[in-house]
């Protein structure tokens, strides 16, 4: 049998190594699509390595804050689309702190959330939340200051005023003193970009006040009265009457003597037993009465006939005496 010579041999290789290398002019000549932000470009050319560096042989530049998809060291193949996101730098400041962030959120809103920024009741962002992000935004974040004060003021008392009989009218009398109460006042005000956005007031009564309760007299006060003989005497009531007289002898309601220093009078307008005091005359007790003796009428009891009949019909002043 005759064996293949060297030169067969030779050109085996060299067709094996041509199949090769038309399989790898296939394999590495590449069409791949960059999208990088707002710019789209095709490329074509040799690559045999990954994303990362075919990036790079194109001068396509990127840095660690953006995002390429797919994964940098994914290997190139023809017909890929390879995307780069580039991050909004923006400015974070926080009251007397700010910070550089990159950042990939679509609003301001975002941004916050992102970086784990909370808002209180009363803080603000100088702009608005929904905004969008871009490059160079200035985020500042309005801190609200809350500051209170404590005041306390005096609760004045009430005064009650009750009647009472014990007392004669024009008197009075404290039962029960007053006593102020004490309210402590809390003042809130809520300040935000050097200006009050908000005031409340919280009251708390820290001591109750006591009502001053005050009796003031019912009874009528009594009148005196200056006898002849420079007695005083208390009037318990003046009344106005038509005056008659009458001789002593018999007699009267009560069953004793008629005799001067009696009078009748009517018992629902003067009560039997009353002392009176009639001026010019004195003092006279009331222990008669008579059928014509009736309303503010009075019959004085005289010594005799011609006395009654001097004193005639007159209209007085009487005073009935406090007992």
């Amino acid at each position: 049998m005759r064996r293949p010579g060297k030169a067969l041999y030779a050109s085996a290789a060299a067709a094996v190594l041509l199949a090769a290398g038309l399989a790898g002019f296939r394999t590495g000549y590449k069409t791949v699509t960059v999208q990088d932000g707002a710019q789209r470009r095709v490329m074509r050319g040799w690559s045999w390595g990954n994303v990362r560096s075919f990036l790079e042989a194109e001068g396509v530049r990127w840095d660690e804050h953006d995002r390429v998809h797919p994964d940098p060291n994914t290997p190139v193949e023809s017909g890929m689309v390879i995307v780069i996101e580039h991050p909004a730098e923006v400015t974070l400041v926080d009251g007397p702190n700010a910070q550089h962030v990159y950042t990939f959120a679509k609003t301001w809103g975002d941004v916050l959330r992102e970086n784990q920024i909370k808002l209180g009741p009363y803080d603000a962002v100088r702009g608005e939340l929904s905004q969008p992000v871009r490059t160079g935004d200035v985020i500042t974040i309005l801190r609200a200051q809350v500051k209170t004060s404590t005041r306390t003021q005096d609760i004045p008392f009430q005064t009650l005023r009750r009647p009472t009989s014990n007392l004669y009218v024009g008197q009075q009398r404290v039962l029960t003193y007053g006593v102020k109460g004490s309210l402590q006042i809390r003042s809130i005000e809520v300040w935000r970009g050097g200006k009050v956005i908000a005031r409340k007031e919280e009251r708390h009564v820290v001591k109750q006040p006591v009502t001053q309760v005050v009796l003031y007299g019912t009874k009528p006060r009594p009148m005196t009265i200056t006898a002849r003989d420079g007695s005083t005497m208390l009037v318990a009531r003046r009344l106005t009457v038509v005056a008659t007289a009458y001789a002593a002898g018999g007699r009267t309601a009560t069953g004793d003597p008629a005799r001067p220093g009696i009078i009748a009078v009517d018992p629902r307008i003067i009560p039997l037993g009353s002392r009176v005091y009639i001026p010019g005359l004195g003092v006279m007790r009331a222990d008669d009465t008579g059928r014509a003796i009736v309303g503010n009428r009075i019959d004085i009891c005289m010594p005799n006939e011609a006395a009654a009949e001097r004193w005639g019909v007159r209209t007085i002043t009487i005073y009935i005496l406090a007992s």
